[in-house]
């Protein structure tokens, strides 16, 4: 099994060596962006119900809270767990047309 970690690292990577856009056999692009929005949601109350993963705690080492650390990764799990529903509805992350 691959860690959404690597998969999310790996769809950087990618993106910065060019354009990437969502495909599905079949699909256009208003059921494609539909899927995506809804996706997206999914991940965003996902998330959101989460909650935090450590109590805030100051570290006088670093001078922040650990707490922070949730905010600042939350759009990075919300892109990942969006990533993840789109590969499970069979989409794949393929070079844009240019």
């Amino acid at each position: 099994m691959r860690s959404p970690v690597l998969l999310s690292l790996t769809a950087v990577v990618l993106v910065a060596c060019g354009e990437l856009r969502w495909a599905k056999p079949g699909v256009d692009g208003a059921a494609l962006q539909q899927d995506l929005d809804a996706c997206r949601l999914q991940a965003r109350a996902q998330v959101a119900r989460s909650g935090p993963r450590l109590p805030p705690v100051t570290d006088p080492r670093f001078g922040t809270e650990v707490g922070q650390a949730k905010q600042v990764d939350q759009p990075v799990r919300e892109e990942d767990l969006a990533h993840r529903c789109m590969r499970e509805q069979g989409y794949s992350l393929v070079p844009a047309d240019k």
